[in-house]
């Protein structure tokens, strides 16, 4: 089958979030399994650094990957004309086109193609579907201009957790237009694990003490506020908290600082520039447990690579992931700072509760692989002939 994802940007832009990280395991994924597979995405690689205004199409990991020329940018949006290039001449090649990731002109400009084309093509929002916390006023004029539209004419919408198909029916989307397909984890990279003490060597992190690790984009919707205030309520214990990722805000990142010297946090916590590859293995391997604690989380790939490193976690119930760890692979709480606190508390001095979920784990990993999602997206495509 030929296949084409869309997805606004692709490798090496990991700093974009996990929908980059998605895109990149399903279509390498559908590639070995024979299908020929092709992507379309933006030339963004970093915000803080000028894009390529001319287009390129390079073969990666047996995916044939076209970046095309970007002329302007906004937050994660970016305006890309040869779209439409691209669609006139290359678009009916292909037998399906899954799309990923909402409010970008990408999509739209592609999805306007196909249906002209009679091409069906399938959406993932990605946990966008619901306006929140950034430039909801525009994301409504979105939706209203191009959202319902492109959603409605998909042949279907994948959402990756049953809280994403409870906002998916709110939304207005019939429930026999919604296909179940969660995110998966590329075990291979947890095989050949990187040697304890690099991670908090590197970054002058105590040995001796806890560390808890939050790993992710650092925004709004991620709710670090809330994580600072909990762990402040650890006085008593030791412990040491680690927050890394990118952050488009720096505005924001200053006044998670603010926060955490207003609570008398410094010396306990450390703010870390964003890592990948094997510094992002060596941080879950130094890592005593990992915190997700997001307002609203769709997934929450975070958690399935600690899980597949071997660290517990806790994860709060606005999560979608959380569906796999109550009560296997970490402790599942309310999003609310005495919850995140007591639940802290007790997977940092409950070491008979904290072990038995350390045993899980492997069991628990085995379950996460990218293989059956992939798969579940080849018979998806398959159902459409």
């Amino acid at each position: 089958m030929r296949i084409l994802i869309c997805v606004q940007n692709y490798k090496p832009a990991y700093s974009f979030g996990g929908s980059v990280g998605n895109a990149i395991a399903l279509a390498e994924g559908l590639a070995k399994l024979g299908h020929s597979v092709s992507v379309v995405t933006s030339s963004v690689v970093e915000l803080t650094t000028p894009p390529n205004r001319r287009d390129r199409t390079e073969t990666v990991a047996g995916v044939k990957v076209h970046y095309l020329g970007t002329w302007w940018t906004f937050r994660k949006t970016s305006l890309n004309p040869s779209v439409f290039a691209f669609a006139k001449t290359q678009l009916t090649q292909f037998d399906a086109i899954h799309i990923i990731g909402l409010y970008n002109f990408l999509g739209i400009a592609l999805a306007s193609f196909a249906q002209r084309a009679n091409i069906p093509y399938s959406v993932e929002p990605s946990g966008m579907l619901v306006p929140a916390i950034h430039s909801l006023q525009l994301k409504r004029i979105y939706h209203q201009l191009f959202g319902t539209r492109l959603l409605k004419a998909a042949q279907c919408i994948i959402v990756t957790s049953q809280i994403e198909w409870d906002d998916a029916t709110k939304f207005g989307i019939p429930v026999e237009k919604l296909q179940l397909r969660p995110n998966g984890v590329d075990l291979s990279e947890y095989q050949h694990l990187p040697p304890p003490g690099n991670f908090r060597q590197k970054w002058g992190l105590s040995m001796q003490k806890p560390l808890i690790l939050w790993l992710g984009r650092i925004e709004k919707i991620k709710n670090l506020e809330q994580l600072l205030l909990a762990v402040s309520k650890l006085g008593d214990l030791k412990w040491q908290l680690a927050i890394t990722g990118p952050t488009e805000s720096k505005i924001y990142l200053e006044s998670l600082r603010t926060l955490s010297q207003q609570l008398h946090l410094n010396e306990h916590t450390h703010f870390i520039p964003a890592v990948y590859g094997n510094e992002k293995l060596a941080a879950y391997v130094d890592a005593d447990l990992l915190v997700l604690v997001s307002i609203y989380e769709n997934w929450g790939n975070t958690v399935q690579e600690a899980i597949a490193a071997g660290v517990p976690v806790l994860v709060t119930s606005t999560c979608g992931v959380s569906a796999i760890v109550e009560g296997k692979g970490g402790l599942v709480v309310e999003q609310n700072v005495d919850a995140i606190s007591n639940g802290l508390r007790k997977l940092l001095t409950d070491m008979e509760l904290y072990r038995n979920y350390q045993a899980q784990l492997p069991a628990l990993s085995a379950s996460l692989s990218w293989d059956e999602p992939v798969k579940k997206m080849v018979q998806i495509f398959y159902s459409w002939k």
